[in-house]
């Protein structure tokens, strides 16, 4: 069995959209915790968080191992989506100096893993220096970049480049990234977004997968040097598009431990965005249920094959 580590903050959220307000946890490791805790993969969590947050905690999936850096304050993000597109929103935030050190790594047994996932929500997460450390242990990394591109102007979250963006790119082997931000990480918008990725992997990683929303997603492999375009499964219905990358990236990494296929992996974290798309919160159907979708989504994958 596949034993995932997950690094980064988690957040208290508040989620507007035309429908309702929801307050509650967030953060990339929270929705994709909920995945691996799902479909049965031993997982074990690396949090920051503000020592006034305990209950945060409870949360998770009981077959999570939990650990905690403390720090003074939990980040809070506002996300407000005001239509069913789940990649336009606009986000305000605290955001909080948290970081995760290699002096924090050093109290795991690295050796017990088999991924590693990465997930920053703000440039302070992750110094470079523990990147640097995490590439060095030859394990596959699997990262969101959002987190090292948001920055304030007040308390509204802008994207922009961060110091040293090419040195941290090349540290990673998988990078997860939406449309703007792949815009922003390469600033050609003559450039298709299959080109697009194909420079972005130039940096450093491996596979680029960016998501678009309704649309889907692409991977650039540099392995194959081939784009692979990922449908959109559809959804019975569009309750909550909060987390929606973070779940596709858990969903990928899965996959992705088990197959050298990226065509295979893109479509099996697509249908599980989609089953998490229909409910509030996270991820919660189990492989049975995963298995029951994909059946009825055969004709489709064929196609797509």
């Amino acid at each position: 069995m596949e034993n995932f580590l997950i690094l980064g903050p988690i957040t208290r959220d508040t989620i507007i959209t035309r429908g309702f307000t929801c307050k509650g946890i967030g953060g990339p490791i929270y929705y994709q915790a909920a995945v691996l805790g799902a479909l049965d993969l031993k997982t074990t969590v690396l949090i920051t968080l503000g020592g006034r947050d305990k209950d945060l905690l409870d949360y998770f999936p009981a077959g999570i191992r939990v650990l905690t850096v403390w720090g003074k304050e939990t980040m809070h993000f506002e996300n407000f989506y005001p239509n069913d597109d789940p990649n336009h929103r606009t986000q305000r935030a605290s955001i909080y100096r948290n970081s995760i050190d290699v002096s924090h790594l050093s109290k795991i047994n690295l050796e017990d893993f088999s991924a590693i996932i990465v997930s920053p929500l703000s440039p302070y997460d992750f110094p470079l220096k523990t990147i640097e450390f995490l590439s060095q242990l030859n394990l596959p990394i699997y990262m969101g970049v959002q987190g090292y591109l948001r920055h304030l102007d007040g308390d509204m979250v802008v994207l922009k480049l961060w110091k040293d963006h090419e040195s941290f790119l090349r540290c990673v082997d998988y990078l997860f990234l939406d449309e703007m931000e792949a815009r922003v990480l390469i600033d050609e918008n003559y450039l298709s977004l299959e080109k697009i990725a194909e420079k972005i992997s130039l940096i450093g990683p491996k596979e680029v997968i960016i998501t678009l929303g309704d649309r889907g997603s692409i991977i650039y492999s540099r392995i194959t040097n081939t784009t692979y375009q990922i449908p959109a499964f559809p959804s019975e219905q569009k309750i909550d598009p909060t987390g929606l990358g973070d779940t596709y990236l858990a969903a990928y990494a899965i996959k992705r431990q088990e197959s050298k296929d990226p065509l295979e992996c893109g479509i099996f974290a697509s249908i599980i965005s989609s089953m998490k798309l229909e409910k509030k919160g996270a991820f919660r159907s189990n492989q049975s249920q995963v298995n029951q979708r994909i059946n009825e989504y055969k004709n489709l994958i064929k196609k797509i094959m």
